[in-house]
């Protein structure tokens, strides 16, 4: 079974706006509703590679109930932990015509003292079933870089893999746990630490001190995913990608990786399938790959490199 936690998961409300202008009337060419958060995107497409997935995190009422009915129908368990205030709602405006996404996000429910409780006892009990945990994706208000770093420590000293997507605070506070599998969440930034992420030499000095304390280091940046294990180390160019595809590219490739590891493929395959994921994802019209053939269609365009 594979464990997904997205602390703070979304209902994302895509809008297709054709010339899309700020401070003007707009007209909206089509709308669509979707659970989101990257944990549940993750969730969601390895689901569709036939795992057995949970799907955990805090969801409150009104879009909280629509996050965890749409996974529901998918076959994924849920167990979410119920918080009072409301799950957050995202917006993404699409403009196909100008080839710009403009995204909206709120920060989320408070969390509580009792909720982080209630949700760690909820963890403590799924992670015994677990053959790897996925921590991926923002934290809502409340909720501290240590509390991650504390679900790992649970789910490590259990001798259970744990699978990171997460923001660099919390990623910092959570590598010394020693997850198997991170990758930082690098969307909308130029630097990690003391890392420019515009320079190719910049990011493979990044991806090997990640390499330090995870299993498998993995830096998607730059047009380019980086990966290190061990004494094994490599380069995947990732092509241009259409709109839709880039809202989730970054949760396919995710998706991508943890299904190969869970198939016990060597490291190369991990990094050729997680992008054949992503490259899947960006050819659908949701931004989520949606069976095994996507990504086996796409296999053949992914060429891993050694990285010297």
């Amino acid at each position: 079974m594979i464990l997904t936690v997205t602390l703070n998961p979304s209902v994302d409300k895509i809008l297709e706006v054709p010339d899309f202008h700020a401070g003007k009337l707009n007209t909206i060419d089509e709308v669509s509703t979707q659970p989101g958060g990257k944990g549940v995107n993750v969730a969601i497409m390895l689901r569709s590679l036939g795992h057995d997935v949970v799907a955990a995190g805090f969801a409150g009422s009104g879009p909280g109930r629509m996050v965890q009915n749409s996974l529901r129908d998918l076959g994924i368990t849920t167990a979410f932990t119920l918080v009072e205030e409301k799950t957050r709602t995202n917006y993404i405006i699409l403009d196909k015509n100008a080839g710009v996404i403009t995204q909206i996000r709120q920060d989320g429910p408070q969390i509580t003292p009792y909720d982080l409780e209630q949700f760690r006892r909820t963890y403590e009990r799924l992670i015994t079933t677990a053959d790897i945990v996925l921590i991926a994706g923002s934290l809502p208000p409340g909720a501290e870089p240590s509390f991650c770093a504390e679900l790992v420590r649970l789910a490590t000293h259990r001798n259970i893999r744990v699978a990171l997507n997460i923001r660099e605070p919390i990623m910092a506070a959570s590598m010394p746990a020693g997850p198997f599998l991170a990758e930082p969440d690098l969307r909308n930034v130029d630097s990690y630490g003391p890392y420019d992420l515009t320079d190719h030499d910049q990011r493979v000095a990044l991806v090997r001190e990640i390499g330090q304390d995870a299993s498998i280091a993995v830096v998607h940046a730059g047009g380019e995913a980086l990966l290190v294990a061990e004494n094994e180390a490599y380069s995947i160019s990732i092509p241009a990608c259409g709109l839709l595809g880039r809202i989730r590219l970054d949760d396919a490739l995710t998706a991508g990786m943890i299904d190969a590891v869970m198939s016990g493929g060597a490291i190369a395959d991990v990094g050729r399938e997680g992008v054949a994921g992503a490259l899947a994802a960006a050819a659908s019209p949701t931004g989520r790959f949606a069976s095994r053939d996507d990504i086996d269609a796409c296999t053949s365009q992914v060429e891993v490199k050694p990285l010297a």
